[in-house]
Order: structure tokens, then sequence, then C-alpha cells
């Protein structure tokens, strides 16, 4: 869980957001071809399929998190909960790799893809007048109840709800998180479509956003899918 002293560098006097990571995307680039053949063989657990996908999975413990390996010497990893975790993570795999046996000369360069965060405002949300009032939004409530709004800077999109929830997607850090919701917060306040209210009285009416992102962490492969973006 964030909070507003891990953040030295936002302005955040008056705020008390519940942040929490939910998903760390981050790549790893090794400067040479990787046998996935050998390494499905080698790796309990490993799932490699070519004729459906052409990366290979397998479960890391430590920490915790699903790696997406590529022929071309591209490592993803997916499911950790911090930019730490996340390095950490491809730094492992590499060691498991030539715990196999491999050899890997290079130190893999790596870099933050995606984080995905949710936050709580604890307040009520006007989501019609946002829209109104703000660019890059979208919002059709007959469809969706949420207010999808691309947000330049930090780059990122949020998607708001009525009860004050947030998801953020798109971040590169912990630090782009805190400010986007931060900003987010205070254009709410300034054009007066935030209304505090007591947490326990906000009427959940379908499962929170770390519910539904929780759940689409089990399907990993499809998350994958979309962090490579057939750039591997």
């Amino acid at each position: 869980m964030l909070t507003p002293a891990d953040f030295p560098n936002v302005a955040t006097a008056k705020l008390d957001y519940q942040v929490r990571v939910e998903n760390v995307v981050a790549s790893g680039r090794l400067e040479q071809h990787l046998d996935l053949d050998m390494i499905s063989g080698s790796v309990p657990g490993a799932r490699y399929n070519p004729k459906k996908f052409p990366g290979l999975f397998f479960n890391l413990k430590r920490p915790k998190s699903l790696l997406l390996l590529f022929n071309s010497g591209k490592i993803i990893s997916m499911g950790t909960r911090s930019v730490r975790q996340a390095k950490r993570a491809i730094v492992n795999a590499v060691r498991e790799l030539r715990s196999m046996g491999m050899v890997i000369l290079a130190e893999p360069k790596i870099e933050i893809q995606n984080m995905v965060a949710c936050a709580d405002l604890k307040a009520r949300v006007d989501l019609e007048d946002l829209a109104l009032n703000l660019r890059k939004t979208i919002y059709e409530p007959e469809s969706f109840p949420g207010l999808i709004y691309v947000m330049d800077e930090p780059k990122v999109t949020l998607l708001l709800f009525t009860n004050g929830k947030i998801v953020c997607a798109g971040a590169k850090s912990e630090n782009d998180v805190y400010r986007a919701v931060a900003k987010i917060h205070e254009t709410l306040e300034t054009k007066g479509l935030i209304e505090p209210v007591a947490s326990e009285t906000i009427a959940e009416s379908r499962p929170s956003p770390q519910t539904e992102i929780h759940d689409q962490r089990q399907e990993p492969e499809e998350i994958a899918c979309l962090a490579t973006n057939s750039s591997a």
C-alpha cells in the first residue's frame, strides 16, 4: 500500500489516498538467442506451444511472478506489485537459466512497460459533469459505469467510478501513479465535482476495481499477449 510519504516530490499535504499497485509489467532484453525447446524441458511447469503462441511461460516463486520468454532473448515479467520486484523477477529468471547450464554473458536491459494501480479517493465523484469539463474522456453509463480519462502528464489512463475508486494504467513508476491520482483529485476539487463521504456509506453496486484487476491476474496469458504487443 502506497502513501503520500512514499512520494516526497508530490504536493500531497492534504491527501490520504489508499493507492495499491496491482500489477507491474517489465521487460528485459538479452542480446542473444534463447533455446525455448531446451528451457521447456528443463524448467518445471514451463508452458510452451509455439503453434499457439511464440513465447514460453513459467512461474517464478521469488518474487512471485509470471515470466514470458522469447527466442529473441526478450523476457517479460508480470504479476509483481512493485518496480523493484519486477526487476528482481527478471534478474532471478536469468539466474535460473544460468543454473540450467545456459551461457548468458550480459545482464538484461530492464525497462518498466506498464503499471496498473488502484486508488480510493473516499469521495463521491460527479462523472457526468467531469465528462463535460475534461477533454479526452469517454463516459457511456448505459454501457459501463466508469469514466475513462486519458491524462497527458503523467501519461496514464484513468478509470474513475462514482464512488471515488480509480484504476490507473500505463504508468512507468510508482511516482507517476501517485502524481496522476493527486492531479485528478486536484482537478475534481477545483471544478467542484467531488463530495467527501464516509467510505462505509458508499454503496458497492459492482465488484471494486481491485477485484476486477485481481480477476485479470488469474489469466496471465491474456495479459501477456497485450503486454508483448507482438514486439518480441
